[in-house]
């Protein structure tokens, strides 16, 4: 659609700045054309929408840009450097066909102006603007292949971010799992121990088991405390009131 769009209203503006009923209004339609750019460009603001890639923006801006070449002449205008631009900026905007199709119709209907003035230089300026069909080209590709490399350099920032995360995540499974194996030993020990408590009579045994427990609790209080120390830099909080607790280190 817009293959079709551009290049018709690029004819239509040329023939209505051309026409003698319609050509005296040319400064008044190109002041409307603004009008009509500036209010749209603030609707789409206000509604918080892209302005550059909203397609009707770009073609009230293509129509303005073409009103203004209008109003000063079109082939004789000090603004005709600007289509140069403009095709460029097609190619960018919308595709290098729609570009290609707009310098067509343009070198077609500035055609009818060679020789006005000076018939090879006329025709140089009509040829010139097909260099901007291979520049464009050329300027889009390098802009896609930087906008590419950026992408690889995000996607490069992103699995490097991935190995940091499963470097730490497979550090702190091997503390946990340490944590667990230390732990077992103690936590075991003292299960037996209260286990056979119910069997002894003996006050001495008793006594006895009752500090091999307060050992391994505290082998355990000690792993748990070194655990939390390692891994977040906090120290285990230990009721005071508990028998004998693990004393603090640093």
């Amino acid at each position: 659609m817009k293959l079709i769009i551009v290049p018709l209203m690029t004819i239509i503006i040329y023939f209505i700045s051309k026409n003698p009923f319609t050509g005296s209004y040319k400064l008044q339609l190109t002041l409307l054309s603004i009008i009509a750019l500036l209010g749209f460009g603030y609707f789409l603001k206000k509604k918080g929408l892209s302005v550059i890639q909203n397609v009707i923006f770009n073609y009230l801006l293509t129509v303005a840009v073409l009103f203004l070449i209008a109003s000063t002449g079109w082939f004789f205008s000090p603004f005709f450097f600007v289509l140069y631009l403009w095709a460029i900026f097609l190619a960018f905007i919308f595709s290098p066909p729609v570009s290609l199709s707009f310098i067509i119709t343009l070198i077609i209907l500035f055609s009818f102006n060679i020789g006005e003035v000076d018939l090879a230089y006329d025709f140089l300026i009509v040829l010139s603007l097909l260099t901007t069909i291979p520049l464009s080209l050329y300027l889009r590709k390098e802009y896609l292949r930087l906008k590419e490399s950026e992408k690889e350099i995000l996607v490069l920032q992103k699995e490097k971010e991935n190995n940091i995360n499963s470097t730490v995540e497979e550090i702190l499974a091997n503390k946990i799992n340490n944590v667990a194996v230390n732990l077992r030993q103690p936590v075991n020990d003292i299960k037996q121990l209260a286990f056979r408590m119910g069997d002894i009579k003996e006050k001495q045994k008793l006594e006895t088991d009752r500090e091999r427990i307060l050992a391994s609790s505290e082998e355990a209080l000690r792993v748990l405390k070194e655990f939390e120390e390692e891994s977040t830099g906090k120290k285990l909080v230990v009721n005071p009131g508990s028998p004998q607790a693990a004393p603090e280190t640093s």
